[in-house]
């Protein structure tokens, strides 16, 4: 089971459309209302995860990715991809899982949020297995507004995650 977790004031639509060609492998893109109660649907994603059979992979992209080191600590995962994210909704990441980070040569590693960016890895780097992958482009587009998911490395992420 993989899920997919938005970022900030989008849509899971617009998740599933901004990853292009690997929107197809994802089983449930969760829609989470932009995030404006962060902690209601980290506690409603908690109790659907604990519903399934096996662990799921997480996907998330900025806040989502944020969303998935917090339910880290809650239950258990498979494997994340986390795309241009930071720790912000927990003190910490739980498990061991490997950890696919992805990051946009103009986006958050080196704009104003570097910072939490470098905090994330070390979080992550710290407790997890971490393979990072980069993209281009910046952290969110404007035509149409979107995710800054760079399809081109789709194909590393596949990859990556038919060997975890």
């Amino acid at each position: 089971m993989i899920i997919a977790l938005h970022g900030d004031f989008a849509k899971a639509e617009m998740l599933k459309r901004d990853m292009g060609n690997l929107s197809p492998i994802v089983d449930h893109f969760s829609d989470a209302n932009g995030w404006r109660r962060t902690n209601r649907e980290i506690d409603r994603l908690e109790a659907y995860i604990r519903t399934l059979d096996q662990p799921p992979t997480l996907i998330g992209y900025s806040r989502g990715g944020s969303v998935v080191a917090a339910l880290s600590e809650r239950v258990e995962l498979r494997a994340a991809v986390v795309y241009e994210s930071p720790v912000l909704d927990s003190e910490g990441v739980g498990g061991a899982f490997p950890v696919l980070m992805c990051w946009n040569d103009c986006g958050v590693m080196v704009g104003k949020r570097a910072g939490q960016a470098r905090i994330a890895q070390q979080i992550w780097k710290a407790s997890h297995p971490v393979t990072e992958i980069w993209g281009t482009g910046r952290h969110v587009r404007t035509r149409p507004v979107g995710h800054g998911w760079d399809c081109n490395i789709n194909g590393g992420i596949c990859e990556w995650l038919d060997s975890v």
